[in-house]
């Protein structure tokens, strides 16, 4: 089983990256190979709107982008670690899933099958600064419609996401050791699915 890790966070061993190394600490205790990416580090330009994957189902730009995509194509699934940016993924990380636009448009629009018929999975797990909203709205709501597209246009389905409030300084997230607990939890039960 090889699955995909994508850290959408710009900060080394934050809050967000703490938490998704344990679930693929969970991954590989039962056996999951994971291959982790931090967005933050790779070349992966903007989406310029050209048209070009509404034709061919695959982008043009030629950046850091093409050999995540294999790996996007060839994982047997996917884990999503962001922070909330304005109730939603950082730039680098909503680069990348901007990108992803080829896949949508091959997958919907032109019958294209990459995935095959493969049970395949994406999971979001996400931290906030803030507890909740404006006026008491859920902060997560952006983020999680996002990954619900994302996931989506890469043929995976979506497992219950792990949100975490109030964790905004470096090493907040290790005064919570039930939810360490619960990623690591995660990681075990989704390396059951693939």
């Amino acid at each position: 089983m090889k699955i995909l890790a994508l850290s959408a966070s710009p900060r080394r061993n934050g809050n967000t990256e703490r938490l998704l190394d344990r679930v693929i600490d969970g991954l590989e205790s039962r056996g999951a190979v994971v291959e982790k990416i931090r967005t933050h580090d790779q070349d992966v330009f903007p989406c310029e709107g050209c048209g070009f994957c509404q034709r061919e189902g695959r982008c043009r730009i030629e950046d850091g982008f093409a050999p995540i995509r294999e790996k996007l194509i060839g994982c047997d699934g996917v884990v999503f670690a962001s922070p909330l940016y304005f109730m939603n993924v950082p730039a680098r990380g909503k680069a990348l899933i901007d990108r992803c636009q080829s896949f949508w448009v091959a997958r919907h629009r032109l019958g294209i099958d990459l995935f095959g018929n493969r049970m395949r999975f994406g999971v979001l797990t996400a931290c906030s600064g803030a507890g909740y909203g404006p006026g008491g709205t859920d902060i997560f709501r952006g983020i999680e419609d996002t990954m619900t597209f994302f996931f989506d246009a890469l043929g995976l389905r979506k497992e219950k996401s792990l949100l975490v409030r109030r964790v905004d300084e470096p090493g907040d997230i290790l005064a919570y050791p039930d939810i360490i607990a619960a990623a690591y939890a995660l990681g075990e039960r989704l390396a059951q699915f693939a």
